[in-house]
């Protein structure tokens, strides 16, 4: 729970960006930023999501596609804050505000300082650049007078959320006990300080002394956890109070960073293809129920054989002309009586034309009906397929599955999208100063593969699964790049949670396309093969491509 305890804990792993500089300004949503910083010989990433659902600020280590079309309020905080320095970082009062000073020089070389005030309150989210008078230059959303009684627009007065409550951070331990005296429940004492969250209220008044516990906690050193909250749900704190406790970690910006990443990841991707999953999904269930409608066709070709011999046996009985509801006939291959059921409206050899008709008519559709099974099944696997690429891509691979769709007629192609084709940036890591590709789509293994990848350079892949091309940028291979592409090859694909993950590798010139299927499906001879266990820490202390 970001709360404004929260926000004051993490204020403190800010303390290393203190005298960095802001080098750049990436747009990784449409409310969401990443502010890179160099300070004490390091490099930083400080991210700020601004969105209702998702609003945080932390430093990241994460991986996050940039966004191409940038937003002018964007290229606005670049114009003014890229080259500044961090003065200061200070939080307002306890709530979930954040104020950071940065002095540099403008255009005309005149030393200056502007504040960069981030606003980290749900729905209320908004992020705030201000002179050195706090005279609102812009902000990323903008509001007449709206949540607390204020202005935020260029050129008013910024002013701090109004607030009758109280800062506990303030308090002593005795100053805090006689404020909580008539205090009776949790949702009054949120209404009493700011900065309380709902799951720190109920925390405190699970037991007596109660100010004595608050004092405790919002003073606390820092434990940060995922744990399990109110109602069983999955939450995240600085401390665990008395929840059960989920997961740990060594800083709350660890912490943040895999309890938001993939939910906002899948949230991007989920607003900005129109439900890309949703639609291969439909697309799987849709081939499975044409499978059995075309299976059950299929067993009914059973009485294709019987067809044929009624119009084989009718052609023996005596009176060709004759019409009959039925006939018992003899079955001359095995001697037996046959009776036959007929059409009184036809004559027997008119029957008999009609059941040779059938026949022929079940024994043509036998081709058509295997063929359209094979096509359905090619369709079940090349959308299982996307299925898993969905789940492993960022926002722009998720994007190239979209175009990968709308260029074999899938979807149509929305009037907002542009023409603008984009470059294929490939995920590559360094290793033993070599270059290591991993493809995270088709377009991408496809190119990877096919255009980029030399006839003598290394290919890694999963043995009969889904999964990442990989390949090693060298005709040449020792121990520590075999483990490595193999730990790639392993962790980006469908096996990534299973353990001896066998990876097969070979020669991109021992690779082929596979005849009659997708160019997304390759074979390959001359291969050998290691079994390793993926391992994502293994992969973060690798080295990546900048």
């Amino acid at each position: 729970m970001f709360d404004g305890i929260f926000l004051s804990k993490i204020k403190k792993e800010f303390e290393i960006l203190i005298s960095g500089r802001l080098t750049k300004i990436i747009e990784i949503g449409d409310n969401d930023f990443i502010f890179e910083i160099r300070a004490n010989h390091n490099n930083y990433n400080l991210l700020a999501s601004f969105d209702t659902n998702y609003s945080r600020i932390h430093l990241t280590n994460k991986s996050y596609d940039k966004i191409t079309n940038t937003k002018s309020f964007t290229l606005l905080l670049k114009k003014y804050i890229e080259g500044y320095f961090i003065d200061e970082i200070k939080q307002y009062s306890s709530d979930r505000v954040l104020v950071i000073k940065l002095t540099g020089y403008n255009e005309i070389k005149d030393k200056n300082s502007k504040y960069l005030i981030f606003e980290i309150m749900g729905r209320y989210s908004n992020l705030i650049i201000t002179d050195s008078d706090y005279r609102i230059i812009d902000s990323l959303k903008h509001d007449g007078i709206g949540e607390y009684n204020r202005t935020i627009l260029p050129n008013a007065l910024y002013e701090f959320p109004k607030s009758d409550k109280i800062n506990p951070l303030d308090l002593t331990i005795d100053e805090l006990e006689n404020e909580l005296l008539n205090i009776k429940n949790p949702k009054e004492l949120m209404n009493k300080f700011n900065g309380i969250s709902l799951t720190l209220a109920t925390s405190i008044f699970s037991y007596d002394l109660t100010y004595h516990v608050m004092y405790d906690y919002i003073n606390s050193d820092i434990k940060p956890v995922i744990i399990e909250g109110l109602n069983q749900k999955l939450d995240f704190y600085y401390n665990p109070l008395n929840y059960k406790i989920i997961k740990e970690f060594d800083s709350l910006s660890n912490l943040l960073d895999e309890y938001y990443y993939e939910m906002d990841i899948k949230s991007k991707i989920k607003s900005k293809t129109d439900d890309l999953s949703n639609f291969i999904n439909k697309q799987i269930k849709k081939h499975e129920a044409k499978i059995i409608k075309l299976e059950k066709e299929l067993s009914d070709t059973s009485l294709m054989d019987s067809y044929k011999l009624y119009g084989e046996l009718l052609l023996s009985y005596p009176n060709l002309k004759e019409k009959k509801k039925n006939i018992k006939i003899l079955n001359y291959y095995d001697n037996t009586e046959i009776n036959i059921i007929l059409d009184e409206k036809y004559t027997i050899i008119d029957n008999s034309n009609k059941f040779y008709k059938k026949y022929q008519k079940i024994k043509n559709s036998i081709p058509y009906i295997n063929e359209q099974i094979n096509i359905c099944n090619n369709e079940i696997e090349y959308f299982n397929l996307l299925k898993y690429q969905l789940t492993n891509s960022g926002l722009n691979e998720a994007l190239e599955i979209q175009d990968e769709l709308i260029n074999n007629k899938y979807l149509f192609k929305n009037v907002k999208q542009t023409n603008k084709k984009n470059k294929i940036k490939l995920l590559t890591y360094i290793v033993d100063n070599t270059l290591i590709s991993v493809g995270k789509n088709n377009i991408q293994n496809e190119y990877l593969t096919h255009k980029f990848a030399k006839s003598d350079e290394y290919l890694f892949h999963v043995k009969d699964a889904p999964g990442s091309h990989v390949v090693v940028h060298s005709n040449e291979l020792n121990e520590e790049l075999i483990r490595s592409a193999s730990l790639l090859a392993s962790y980006y694909s469908s096996q990534k949670d299973s353990s001896s993950v066998p990876v097969d590798y070979t020669k991109i010139k021992y690779i082929k396309k596979i005849p009659g299927k997708r160019n997304c499906f390759v074979t390959y001879t001359n291969q050998k093969t290691i079994y390793i266990d993926p391992d994502i820490d293994l992969i973060n202390k690798m080295e990546i491509k900048k």
